[in-house]
């Protein structure tokens, strides 16, 4: 009998199986390896980048900040409101639930998670790329409001990745697309030393978790989302996952005049009837 038959099936390797002490011994290396090692290196990477270059992140970077999203997002919460009191302009009670609780989605998640991003900031107080020949890359001043002292996490990335996984939801057959230009944006705070690699790592990974937070109580409340039959989410409302082109959809329901946003059925929550 070969050894590889006695070996049994291979297992696939999963973080749950670890300890909690091996699973800390593995988050301190990556967070010492980034540290010491990645930010170091993009920082070198980005002080060599032609100006050209440089200038052209520089023309981009801003698509991360939070105003272009937030403040359109919260007029239109505002005047969803007012329509939700006054009926102006909205006979369809199930096209207003699916356009009311959609903004409030894109608004709280990510207004929720740059909240958190900038208050991690001031927490962290961590100096920026400008002060590593003086201070290095592992300098922090916790609790410190000082603009110099707040790196970690990139806002930019936070905002941009928060805003891409609100939409990767919405449409997940775009989310290759989506998570391009927002690795992309990241990447920009990076290399116009505007943030340490691990900076922009962190706002990703806190963008890309806070909505996921937010799509669980949506979903307990029946707002715009709905557990599916495999235990995860889907979008309220089969007309509404067709136009989007969810997974899982057939062909015919996606013909044209089937693939409906409205129909003139009053939802029994906030949200898209049922089908």
């Amino acid at each position: 009998m070969s050894p590889d038959a006695d070996a049994g099936p291979m297992t696939r390797f999963r973080l749950a199986d670890l300890t909690l002490l091996e699973q800390v011994v593995l988050a301190v290396s990556f967070v010492l390896f980034g540290v010491y090692v990645l930010d170091p290196f993009f920082l070198e990477r980005s002080k060599a980048l032609a100006p050209e270059a440089r200038n052209f992140l520089r023309s981009v970077t801003d698509i991360g900040r939070s105003n272009w999203m937030l403040i359109p997002a919260g007029s239109l919460v505002a005047l969803a409101l007012v329509l939700r009191r006054t009926h102006l302009g909205f006979r369809n009670a199930a096209g207003y639930g699916l356009i009311a609780s959609t903004i409030g989605f894109v608004f709280v998640s990510v207004g929720g998670a740059g909240l958190i991003g900038n208050l991690t900031k001031y927490i962290f107080g961590r100096a920026r790329p400008k002060l590593f020949d003086t201070l290095g890359p592992f300098d922090f001043q916790l609790f410190s409001f000082d603009p110099d002292h707040a790196s970690f996490p990139s806002g930019h990335a936070t905002n941009i990745f928060a805003l891409a996984t609100v939409l990767a939801m919405l449409w997940p057959r775009g989310r290759v697309l989506l998570y391009t230009v927002a690795a992309w944006i990241a990447a920009s705070r990076v290399l116009i030393g505007q943030h340490y690699f691990t900076d922009a790592v962190g706002g990703a990974i806190l963008g890309t978790a806070f909505p996921y937070l937010v799509r669980e109580q949506f979903a307990a409340r029946r707002w715009l989302f709905e557990p599916d039959p495999h235990g995860g989410y889907r979008l309220r409302g089969e007309r509404t996952r067709n136009w989007l082109g969810w997974p899982g959809t057939s062909a015919s329901d996606r013909a044209p005049g089937k693939a409906r946003l409205f129909s003139n059925r009053r939802p029994d929550s906030l949200g898209i009837e049922d089908e």
